[in-house]
């Protein structure tokens, strides 16, 4: 029926690259850059926004390792954990973003326009690698 859909033997190998720098990329900001990983103001207040960005960022990464794990493994499922998982990080900044629109008092380290650029290109490569699977 569809000729030009690939069989399973003769997929290509996952991407590996792809998650590996995400996971860099969000680990970096989630766990080790003390402008995010700060979650207290210079009063000492606990500041929501910041952790919910802080754990946002750091689920992200674990899902993005995952992804990168099973794309090691060759697992058939690696490229549609990989497009789920930025999903799931793109909603995460979306979150960031909304929130740091809405909260007046506090802000992100990371400027609007900044976290709207990577949420822009976050989501549209991971719809293209979702859809890229399933077809």
């Amino acid at each position: 029926m569809d000729e030009n859909r690939p069989t399973p033997a003769h997929r290509p190998a996952p991407d590996v690259l792809g998650p590996l720098l995400s996971a860099a990329i969000f680990g970096y900001f989630g766990f080790l850059s003390e402008t995010t990983s700060q979650v207290t103001n210079n009063a000492g207040e606990t500041v929501p926004l910041w952790i919910g960005a802080l754990w946002i960022l750091r689920l992200s990464t674990l899902l993005f390792a995952g992804a990168a794990g099973l794309a090691m493994a060759r697992a058939p499922i690696a490229g549609l954990a990989s497009g789920f998982a930025g999903l799931a990080a793109t909603l995460g900044l979306l979150a960031i973003l909304v929130w740091d629109q809405v909260d007046t008092q506090y802000m992100f380290a990371c400027p609007g326009w900044l976290l709207a650029i990577f949420i822009v290109w976050n989501g549209y490569h991971s719809i293209r690698t979702v859809r890229d699977h399933l077809r």
